[in-house]
């Protein structure tokens, strides 16, 4: 399996566990139920996927792939993006005393970040030169 393989993998993964975390933030909001524990571990565990996409997307990049995408600056500022997002909402969202404000905090965080992703994935495509512009 190859780097670009596992990179694409990852992106799949990353957005659709976003996009379930901001759906389950919500739905904890619609109950009034603060965030739970075992929501802060699935933020932890997107954290974790997100900084192993980068890390592949960096070897990537370093290996010279970077070259055959569209613009590959926005797709390495998207991946810079997507990697600070959560724990500088974390780090600024949690100390919040009212709890309901910090669901619907970061339910919006989450799904903010879904919409990076996705955008990275599009400006990812490739479209090689014989296809036209």
């Amino acid at each position: 399996m190859s780097l670009s393989v596992i990179h694409a993998g990852l992106a799949n993964t990353s957005t659709l566990f976003v996009a379930a975390l901001g759906i389950w933030a919500i739905l904890l909001r619609a109950r009034t139920q603060p965030l739970s524990g075992g929501w802060f571990g699935a933020l932890a565990i997107a954290e974790i996927v997100l900084i192993a996409q980068v890390t592949v997307g960096t070897i990537l990049y370093l290996q010279g792939l970077g070259v055959i995408l569209p613009r590959p600056f926005i797709h390495v500022l998207y991946g810079i993006v997507a990697v600070i997002t959560l724990p500088a909402a974390y780090g600024y969202f949690g100390s919040l005393e009212d709890e309901n404000v910090t669901t619907v905090a970061m339910a919006v965080t989450c799904l903010f970040l879904w919409g990076i992703l996705l955008r990275a994935t599009s400006v990812a495509q490739y479209m090689p030169e014989y296809l036209g512009q």
